[in-house]
């Protein structure tokens, strides 16, 4: 019997078939030589690029300001700033770059001041607060001081001041830690969800809420500070009842007057 006939040209056709590679492994193949050929592109050191910077504007405001120095001193006292406070990072957004200049050029002084927050305030996050509030490494001692007495005062009656005051930094401030009181006890006074609840309380549950109230402008009530006997008035301080204990303290800078 004779064997069935071939396709024409099938053999040729089916040796060179057999003979050819499959394209896609010499696709893969040359990509990977390309790639190994490609240069590989070195890691760019964002902290070192940002350091670099940062000298050379707090140099030029020290320049500006006609303050000695030089760029190693305000390289180095970079370094011993934010080594000072771990996690804490020089922003200029937060404060010029003149006052960090004189910040940079006198660590020591820094350091002083920061451990007088530190004892003042040993359960806050510092770094936190500073991130947000840097000028208070500004401050003069006494007036750090003075203002940590008046905030003890102000909050003796808080269930953790400490935590109270890393969530919201601005409250370091006496006039502003009154003002945000006020302004509290205004909103929340006359509603009965709230009924028996001080505005520190309220405040304690929720410090967010001031954050909210600026972000959508709505002010805080008015506190004004006397130039002449730093007594401090708030007008809308006339409430009829019971008076809590910062409300007393208010009381009693006024009389002091």
């Amino acid at each position: 019997m004779n064997a069935p006939a071939a396709a024409p040209g099938g053999g040729a056709a089916q040796r060179a078939a057999s003979a050819a590679p499959a394209p896609a492994p010499i696709q893969q193949q040359q990509q990977q030589q390309q790639q190994q050929q490609r240069p590989v592109a070195s890691g760019i050191d964002w902290e070192a690029k940002r350091r670099r910077r940062l000298v050379e504007d707090l140099s030029a405001a020290a320049r500006k300001a006609g303050a000695p120095h030089t760029e190693a001193a305000i390289a180095a006292g970079v370094d011993t700033l934010e080594s000072l406070i771990p996690g804490f990072v020089i922003d200029l957004e937060r404060l010029k770059a003149s006052d960090w200049a004189r910040l940079v050029l006198d660590p020591n002084g820094a350091a002083v001041r920061l451990v007088v927050l530190k004892t003042a305030y040993p359960g806050a996050d510092l770094a936190r607060i500073l991130q947000e509030k840097p000028g208070l490494l500004l401050q003069d001692i006494p007036t750090l001081r003075s203002n940590a007495a008046h905030v003890h005062e102000l909050l003796s009656a808080a269930r953790d001041r400490d935590a109270l005051l890393t969530s919201l930094p601005m409250l370091l401030e006496p006039r502003t830690l009154i003002s945000v009181l006020v302004t509290v006890e205004k909103w929340f006074k006359d509603r009965k969800v709230f009924k028996g609840q001080s505005a520190l309380q309220i405040l304690e549950a929720d410090p967010d809420l001031i954050r909210r109230a600026e972000a959508c402008d709505v002010p805080l009530e008015p506190v004004y500070n006397d130039s002449e006997t730093g007594a401090l008035t708030a007008p809308s301080l006339q409430y009829k009842e019971r008076r809590t204990e910062w409300q007393k303290y208010i009381d009693k800078l006024h009389k002091q007057d």
